[in-house]
């Protein structure tokens, strides 16, 4: 039964997981500026991509763990995973056909989202700040520089993805209409 389960899944799926998740690896083991890396857009590019939602489940979660045995675990941890499930989900609400400013709004979403969820967990961990109210806002604040390039990184890297997904169907689509065309002629 397994077996049936992996020969059903298309080449062309194959192709974009293996694709993203060599992308996330390098993007977060090739030195870069604090949080530009590709990860949040390949991650909500493929909540939104993959029919069987679990696949991009298992992209983040390999993505992740694959680049952490190399960079090396942390305390925050649980927090990033749980943040880019969050982004994974968002895009399960976006299409190949979802309009380039809900593409850069569910991006800018899921960038606050990371940032929220990773700075509370690191201020409630009552290490690098004390765990009152001003605490919560100096670590806040003192994350807007890395949470800068993250905005940045995710809604470029979102947006490339998608449009490389609607140049590649455009082509494909065209490339098919004239075999179809072609062959009903013959």
């Amino acid at each position: 039964m397994e077996n049936n389960k992996i020969s059903r899944i298309s080449k062309n799926t194959i192709i974009v997981f293996i694709t993203l998740l060599v992308l996330v690896l390098l993007s977060r083991w090739v030195s870069h500026l604090w949080n530009f890396t590709l990860v949040g857009g390949a991650f909500l590019f493929a909540g939104s991509y993959f029919k069987d939602k679990k696949i991009s489940v298992a992209l983040m979660l390999l993505a992740l763990l694959v680049s952490d045995l190399v960079i090396g675990f942390h305390d925050q941890m649980p927090s990033v995973y749980f943040s880019y499930l969050v982004i994974v989900a968002l895009g399960f609400l976006l299409t190949n056909s979802s309009s380039r400013l809900k593409i850069i709004g569910v991006s800018f979403l899921g960038s606050l989202l990371f940032y929220f969820i990773t700075n509370f967990a690191v201020w409630f961990q009552g290490v690098l700040y004390p765990k009152t109210l001003a605490g919560l806002l100096d670590c806040y604040v003192m994350a807007l520089p890395f949470y800068r390039n993250q905005l940045i990184s995710d809604i470029l890297s979102s947006f490339a993805f998608f449009e490389v997904a609607r140049k590649v169907t455009r082509h494909l689509t065209r490339h098919l209409t004239k075999q179809v065309t072609l062959t009903s002629l013959l």
